[in-house]
């Protein structure tokens, strides 16, 4: 009789329930944030690449190669992104900076660091290239 008392007893069910599935609820939201974090970064760094390459191909002979370097810097800057480990590329340089008919590639390199999930996944390298014709 006793026994069949305390099978009765579901006071601490859904406590233990909760308790079971908590953290698989937290590493889905925390996957979902980085995930979304990772995804901006990257757009980021796009737009950042494709905003350099048509600075590189503006039929303006005065924009130096170094120029479109900061100019690219600057956009991640305002996009959060940490530009002291940002590298930024370019296909076509010296004195081939501006010939015209060649295409230009800009490539943007910026290593990501995950923020909930380092010790798993470590770092990944977001890569960002765009290609235009100099004008």
């Amino acid at each position: 009789m006793r026994l069949r008392a305390l099978r009765a007893e579901t006071k601490g069910q859904a406590l233990l329930e909760f308790a079971l599935i908590l953290p698989i609820l937290l590493m889905l939201l925390l996957g979902i944030i980085e995930f979304a974090r990772v995804w901006n970064i990257d757009q980021r760094v796009s737009d950042a690449t494709r905003e350099g390459a048509r600075q590189a191909v503006i039929a303006d002979p005065t924009i130096t190669e170094q120029q479109v370097h900061d100019f690219v810097m600057f956009r991640l800057a305002q996009a959060g992104v940490d530009t002291t480990v940002a590298t930024v590329d370019f296909s076509q340089t010296g004195a081939n900076w501006k010939a015209t008919g060649l295409p230009q590639t800009a490539t943007v390199r910026f290593p990501y660091s995950f923020m909930f999930f380092r010790s798993a996944f470590g770092t990944i390298q977001i890569v960002s290239s765009f290609t235009m014709r100099n004008e």
